[in-house]
Parts: structure tokens; C-alpha cells; sequence
């Protein structure tokens, strides 16, 4: 369940990010945070317990804002192979905009009960994409073999690949549409009708 964030706690949030961007997940501390936002180390205690604390809400603003994305993209358009186009430009999107923090938090969480929590945002996503699919499928305009859970991991092991070598390459060049429209496209050619 997604709780109500206070204005001071969306702060922490947004300097959680700063300091994972710009010096990696090891060097969040509560300490380090509240550095970034200028205040004590009591004064964050006010608001949140603990690291895992402000974690799982972290996790939780992945979940609320890029499955509302998601989810307005695939909307956009009721033929499935655009939907599943407009869902894929707009996960780029809204990785360039965050510097792909996403798959930073989720390829180095520790604790069991946030991996949960991630795993379950997760499979939200590929649910959104299922849906797509199984939609594209009913309307014949997706190969009626496609296995569905396996094309919408696939979608999503996509776009991680792609964030993953753009953030290795230290964001050196835009998420543009061209760039990954190739990727796209071989994905297209294994689940549409011939």
C-alpha cells in the first residue's frame, strides 16, 4: 500500500536520489542524507526510522509514478502494437529523466522485505504489459503462440538492458527514440501476426 508522503519526506526522497546518482546506493546513509538536505541527523529521524524506511519509500514512488506512466502510455492508442510502442518510449523516458535511479535501487537492495516489495512493483509491470499482449492476441494482431509471461519479461529485460548500458556509459548520450527503436523493432518481429 502506497502511503500519503509529507512534503519534508518527499525531500528526503529526492536527496536519497541525488546521493545514489551521484555516489551510488553504498554511500546512502541517514547521515549522508541528511547532509545533502542541510539538516541533523535527529532532524531526518523525525520523519523516517531508518535507511530501509526511506527505501521503502523510495520503492513505493518507483511504483506509484512509473506504473502511472506506464499506464497512461498504453492507453494512448487502443491498437496494442502502439500501445506497447508508447509504453516502451515513455519507460525511456522516465528512466533519462531519473537517471535510471530505478534499476540502481532495484539490482542493489539487501533487505528481504524490500526486495519483496520491489519484486511486487515489478510483476504490476509486467502485468500492465501482459494485458497488451493478450490483448494483441485476441485481436489477431499478435502470433497466437506467444507466451505471454515470456514476452513481457522480455519487454521489460529490454528496456533494463538498454538503461543499464546507458548508465554505464555514465549517460553520455540521450535515451532518444532512434537509438532504441532497433531494439524495439526485433522485439515487435517476434510477437506480431506475419
Amino acid at each position: 500500500m502506497i502511503q500519503k508522503t509529507t512534503l519534508r519526506q518527499q525531500e528526503i526522497i529526492e536527496a536519497a536520489r541525488t546521493i545514489i546518482f551521484n555516489q551510488g546506493i553504498e554511500s546512502l546513509t541517514v547521515r549522508e542524507i541528511a547532509n545533502e538536505l542541510k539538516i541533523t541527523d535527529g532532524a531526518l529521524y523525525r520523519h523516517f526510522k531508518s535507511k530501509d524506511e526511506i527505501l521503502s519509500l523510495l520503492i513505493e514512488d518507483i511504483e506509484e509514478t512509473l506504473l502511472t506512466t506506464i499506464s497512461e502510455a498504453a492507453k494512448k492508442d487502443g491498437n496494442p502494437l502502439i500501445a506497447m510502442e508508447n509504453v516502451f518510449l515513455a519507460h525511456l523516458h522516465y528512466a533519462e529523466k531519473r537517471k535510471g535511479i530505478t534499476f540502481i535501487v532495484m539490482a542493489s537492495l539487501k533487505d528481504k522485505k524490500l526486495q519483496k516489495k520491489m519484486f511486487g512493483v515489478i510483476n504490476k509491470y509486467l502485468k500492465v504489459i501482459k494485458g497488451i499482449l493478450r490483448q494483441g492476441v485476441a485481436e489477431g494482431k499478435f502470433r497466437l503462440d506467444v507466451n505471454l509471461d515470456s514476452a513481457s519479461i522480455a519487454f521489460f529485460g529490454m528496456v533494463q538492458g538498454l538503461v543499464s548500458i546507458w548508465g554505464l556509459s555514465r549517460y553520455r548520450y540521450a535515451l532518444r527514440k532512434d537509438r532504441a527503436m532497433g531494439m524495439f523493432n526485433t522485439y515487435k518481429l517476434g510477437i506480431i501476426t506475419n
